[in-house]
């Protein structure tokens, strides 16, 4: 193939990964999805039936047949192997790409072990900010030629430009990952502000903090000062009126040292804690593997204890588990505190956005700040219209994620200091379309969408991405526009 067909074949395809992990149907794969583009397009760049990904642990030092095509493809994948043996764990280990057209006498070639008689390979490493993510191979031509330098420079072309790809849609998909951390934690603040009964709203934002924490069971408990213990307010599964029988003296437990001293406890194994004493599994027959507890303060002092209990599919709970699950205990503090929790709710909101547009422009130093401008500006300009204060709040956060699609834009065209070209300009323009892919999942940030999605349209119908007139653009529009200009 052609040094011009393979690089403008990458940008169709490019295009259309972008559109394919955007899509709701391959939200969970999308590192699959890209991988599956990479080595299809590989094999053909390359003519070659044969050939494999995989993807390296660096923590462990394993490579894992992820991607395998060719005559034994189900016998290798999903198989793993250390990266100090083979051709594969050599790239991995050097980031130096690998030829060879001698396997038969290559002594770092162990396809043999597997039953496989190729004769030509081309190994490069994939590397996503300078560190090995994994590993891409190609195996003989369907010509049977050997493969040549040249084969080699474009397939390392080929693995850096999808590595590129990934750690775009990789962004995209943290991104989206907190908006819907965000979402859950306002879906959690609005039941704890409902006019239900407090015990039915105290279960239901417990259902929903266990989801998304992807622990097996969760359960809330409430302080008894006088009694100096800690009771069951809420205990989710099927044990869980067993549960609320059971009562812990302050200091008793991981809960009752949480109460205690009022510090969190994340807990990787629970037999390995001397904090464990295993009573509430005694009494429920659970088995309580691995958990995390933090403290409910209102105005410093404790008042109860939320768990998240055992991570699902046999995991652990990290750092970032504990300071999401940290953000929860907050807002049923709020609950119980009722004087404080609008403030606190609508000060989280703003908060996360502010957070999410941060992460933008650290990604473009040349436009430091330039949210905060926008957000100043369209403020100034809603004091001088008078509109309404719903109005307002709707303009504010807008404003503040006006931006939020330049995650989706590639660092080059983002941080080019000199005039974009036409295709960099082009590439440039969809932003206010990835904006919509990573907001339109949140039923709550519905409203804000037209005010980013159309901020660079025009009166006379130049602007982009739908090219609307004046009538028909929003009124958030029109103001984050003015103040973008």
């Amino acid at each position: 193939m052609a040094k011009k067909d393979y690089k403008s074949e990458l940008k169709e395809i490019e295009l259309g990964i972008y559109r394919q992990i955007g899509g709701e149907a391959v939200k969970k794969a999308r590192t699959s999805v890209i991988l599956e583009h990479l080595l299809d397009y590989a094999l053909k760049a390359l003519d070659s039936y044969s050939g494999t990904i995989y993807l390296y642990d660096s923590a462990t030092k394993v490579l894992t047949f992820k991607i395998v095509k060719g005559p034994i493809a189900k016998k290798l994948k999903g198989m793993k192997m250390h990266s100090g043996h083979g051709i594969a764990g050599l790239v991995a280990r050097t980031k130096k790409p690998y030829i060879s057209n001698d396997l038969v006498n290559d002594k770092n070639w162990l396809g043999l072990k597997f039953g496989e008689t190729h004769r030509n390979v081309i190994t490069v490493p994939l590397l996503m900010k300078k560190k090995v993510i994994g590993v891409l191979q190609v195996l003989d031509t369907k010509s049977k030629k050997p493969f040549t330098k040249d084969d080699c420079k474009m397939l390392v072309s080929i693995a850096n430009h999808f590595a590129m790809i990934m750690e775009s849609a990789s962004v995209v998909t943290e991104l989206s990952s907190r908006v819907k951390e965000f979402s859950t934690l306002q879906d959690v603040g609005s039941l704890l502000i409902s006019t239900l009964d407090q015990k039915v709203v105290r279960l239901r934002a417990m259902q929903a903090i266990t989801r998304l924490m992807l622990a097996e069971t969760g359960s809330l408990l409430m302080v008894d000062e006088k009694a100096g213990e800690l009771f069951f307010e809420v205990a989710l599964g099927d044990a869980g009126d067993t549960i609320k029988e059971i009562r812990l003296k302050i200091g008793e437990g991981i809960a009752g040292w949480v109460a205690k001293y009022g510090q969190h406890a994340l807990v990787p194994d629970v037999l390995k804690d001397k904090r464990f004493q295993g009573k509430v599994d005694k009494k429920s027959k659970f088995r309580t593997r691995n958990m995390i507890c933090v403290p409910v303060i209102i105005k410093g002092k404790v008042i109860g204890v939320l768990q998240a209990i055992n991570r699902r599919h046999g995991g652990t709970f990290t750092k970032k588990d504990l300071k999401l699950f940290q953000l929860f205990s907050n807002q049923v503090a709020i609950a119980l505190d009722n004087a404080r929790l609008y403030e606190e709710i609508r000060e989280t909101f703003y908060a996360t956005s502010g957070a999410l547009a941060e992460a933008i422009e650290k990604r473009d130093p040349y436009t430091g700040g330039h949210t905060k401008r926008v957000l100043e500006y369209s403020l100034a300009i809603a004091r001088q219209m008078q509109v309404t204060p719903e109005f307002r709040e709707l303009l504010k956060l807008s404003a503040v994620l006006h931006d939020i699609g330049k995650i989706g834009i590639e660092d080059r065209i983002l941080r080019k200091q000199a005039p974009l070209n036409d295709e960099e300009a082009a590439c440039m323009r969809q932003h206010p379309l990835y904006g919509v892919e990573i907001l339109k999942h949140v039923p709550q940030l519905k409203d804000v969408i037209p005010g980013m999605l159309y901020h660079h349209e025009k009166p006379d119908g130049k602007g982009y991405p739908e090219g609307l007139k004046d009538a028909d653009i929003p009124l958030t529009a029109k103001i984050i526009s003015v103040a973008d200009t």
